[in-house]
């Protein structure tokens, strides 16, 4: 395999992770919007003094948060992908 070829095949893998890092962090704006409407229905909620739905949503909100550390973890992961690529790239333009 020439140069070329492993620099092409790399950039192609970082574009690749690029792609699926914007989608991560994408889904994570929609999640912190998602949090922002529990928060809402809490605290509207707590004005109506309606116990039973301030628990249902605060339950649905720790839910939403737990799967926001799941994504911190995939996007931590994707990231320390995205290096290890971008290495091999600069180790191919040093040859």
């Amino acid at each position: 395999m020439t140069t070329e070829d492993k620099l092409a095949v790399d950039t192609q893998l970082i574009a690749a992770y690029l792609t699926g890092l914007q989608a991560e962090f994408e889904a994570k704006l929609r999640g912190v919007s998602r949090l922002r409407g529990e928060m809402q229905k809490i605290d509207a909620a707590a004005r109506g003094a309606q116990r039973a739905r301030q628990q249902r949503t605060a339950r649905d909100l720790i839910r939403q948060v737990d799967e926001m550390l799941d994504t911190n973890l995939t996007v931590r992961d994707m990231l320390l992908e995205l290096k290890t690529a971008a290495e091999a790239v600069s180790r191919v333009l040093e040859e």
